[in-house]
């Protein structure tokens, strides 16, 4: 395996970016093409929400996958802000999860007895920070301490800065087209054509349209998350999480409320119907939330495969690599996505997750067909 050449990445969201600092760093001269603003879709648009415990599907493949890329967010955030001069805050108030059903709440002491990697404990009263602002009822509350969350907007900026300052060449606002050429690669946007010997595709749900002409069915499922911003709804930077579903997450003073699930939309649009929906759900903690008030509104789409784990290796063999289908947790997943994919390029991935996560395994979803 090579361990120098020139790498395109096609797509400019935190897995497109980290992935392109990491390689640069390596040693590999990198092109990082996107046809908009750089960031401007999911990555942008998240809940910047770093949890540890387990969650609704945590015995599926790749878990701890997810698990140990967290524990890197620290380390690897004080790196990035280091080279770019701009800071990410992690704010480490902790998290509490709420739930009003019994027996929901029982699976989810079962799985976090079982598989959790952080602290946590079942509280016996409401916090009293919570207590005048969070609806009486027999709740059962689990308080994870150590969880943090982030602005995914500032991540982004610094991480943007430290792949100039590594020599990424960042190209956006055109279009770029994918085609081999020889046993590399032809990148055609804007500007000209660059060729390159891996083509690494990041582009979250529409990863799928850059390589269909190259004969590979994604099968990614867009997933539109809705999110609101309101003045704060209660002090303090805790997290609240409703039965691991929905969540409140503090944001510079105020609290952002999310977010839906709704698969199959590919509009970045506010709709009524999911706002409602939104606010129906949230207002069983907050009596009386109004989202009407809200100072802001914004939706993303997320990508999913088809069970749930991410596409992240090889669809041809030292040439095309795949990292999308990160679903809720790419902004989670990037520190240890970009370190494998450094590994891969250079011969040295060996984790064992590596089968689960390979974009060809059984029922990931990809399918080679005849180029069109």
């Amino acid at each position: 395996m090579k361990t120098t050449g020139t790498i395109a990445v096609l797509g400019g969201g935190i897995i497109g970016l980290s992935a392109a600092h990491a390689l640069s760093r390596a040693g590999w001269k990198v092109r990082l093409f996107d046809p908009e603003a750089s960031a401007s879709h999911a990555s942008a648009r998240a809940g910047g929400i770093l949890v540890r415990r387990a969650l609704a599907h945590s015995l599926e493949p790749g878990r701890m996958f997810y698990t140990r890329s967290i524990d890197l967010w620290p380390e690897w955030s004080r790196q990035v802000a280091e080279e770019s001069g701009i800071g990410i805050p992690l704010w480490e108030g902790g998290d509490y999860c709420m739930f009003s059903h019994t027996g929901r709440a029982e699976t989810f002491v079962r799985r976090l007895e079982q598989e959790s990697s952080g602290e946590w404990r079942e509280l016996a009263e409401m916090p009293a920070h919570l207590h005048d602002v969070v609806a009486r009822r027999p709740w059962r509350i689990f308080h994870f301490p150590q969880e943090m969350c982030l602005d995914p907007g500032l991540a982004l900026e610094s991480l943007r800065g430290a792949c100039l300052r590594s020599g990424v060449e960042l190209r956006y606002g055109a279009r770029a087209d994918l085609c081999r050429e020889g046993e590399g690669w032809r990148v055609e946007a804007q500007g000209g054509a660059y060729l390159a010997d891996i083509a690494l595709v990041a582009a979250g749900p529409w990863s799928g349209e850059i390589l269909e002409p190259l004969g590979w069915n994604a099968r990614l499922a867009a997933v539109r998350g809705q999110i609101a911003l309101l003045p704060a709804l209660y002090p303090g930077l805790s997290m609240i999480h409703l039965e691991d579903g929905c969540y409140a997450v503090p944001r510079h003073g105020q609290t952002l409320i999310g977010a839906t699930s709704e698969v199959g939309q590919w509009e970045e649009t506010i709709t009524a119907d999911g706002l409602e929906q939104l606010e129906r759900r949230m207002s069983v903690v907050f009596p009386g939330l109004d989202l009407t008030r809200a100072t802001r509104t914004w939706a993303g789409i997320r990508p999913r495969t088809r069970d749930r784990v991410p596409h992240l290796g090889w669809l041809e063999e030292g040439r095309l690599l795949v990292a999308s289908g990160h679903y809720r947790s790419g902004i989670s997943m990037a520190p240890l996505t970009a370190q494998v994919l450094v590994e891969l390029v250079s011969g040295t991935a060996s984790m064992q997750e590596m089968a689960d996560l390979d974009p060809r395994r059984p029922g990931a979803g990809y399918r080679l067909r005849a180029p069109s």
